[in-house]
């Protein structure tokens, strides 16, 4: 038998180099990771899909309009603001009192600063969690708890935050600083009457002039 033969003779119950193992190692490590590289995309295809899902059907599309009764007020004025809904689906306002129930900014230094004030626990008394605005309809509310915010004349900005709305609907208004009055000035001047005073001799009055 040659020197071959015996090596073909050894080769099944020869064990396998420190090279093949390495090399078998590394194709088990490369599959695992295709495999949970798959399994990671198709989680992320699933939540994608649900996530558009729950857009489409919790997310309202369309226009909702905030105004105030007036553009113009004077430091003290009572202010209110109206939500109107022209969706197709109802909106839904979280009531956040004590604290304001909308964003509100000051323009300052040409910047909008947002301010923020804390009212009275009075002012959220049998008031809901939320308020729920149907398709066509309104609400009016005022701002009346957080005057305070508007203590300064300047340039103001209310922003409406719905739970399931992605626009922001704002708008602007003014505050001004009370007119000052001026009373008028009245003057009074004296009236001197004359008095007339009978001579004992005879004769004209001594302060009426001659006759």
């Amino acid at each position: 038998m040659s020197a071959d033969d015996n090596l073909v003779a050894e080769a099944p119950g020869a064990k396998s180099s420190p090279v093949s193992r390495r090399q078998r190692s590394v194709k088990r490590i490369i599959g695992w990771s295709v495999f949970y590289l798959l399994l990671l995309v198709l989680f992320v295809a699933v939540i994608f899909i649900q996530g558009r899902k729950v857009n489409t059907l919790g997310f309202a599309s369309g226009q909702i309009i905030l105004s105030t009764n007036k553009v113009k007020y004077t430091i003290g004025q009572d202010i209110s603001y109206t939500i109107k809904n022209n969706l197709s689906q109802p909106i839904v306002f979280l009531n956040k009192c004590p604290n304001e129930p909308l964003h509100i900014y000051q323009l300052e230094n040409s910047q909008w600063v947002r301010i923020h004030n804390i009212a009275s626990s009075t002012a959220c008394i049998n008031q809901p969690t939320r308020f729920i605005i149907n398709p066509n309809q309104q609400l009016t509310r005022s701002l009346k708890p957080w005057l305070s915010l508007f203590s300064k004349p300047g340039i103001y900005r209310i922003v409406a935050f719905a739970s399931n709305y992605t626009a922001l609907p704002y708008t602007d208004f003014q505050v001004a600083g009370k007119a000052i009055v001026v009373s008028p000035k009245i003057i009074y001047k004296p009236v001197y009457t004359p008095i007339y005073i009978k001579s004992d001799g005879g004769g004209g009055s001594s302060t009426g002039g001659d006759n």
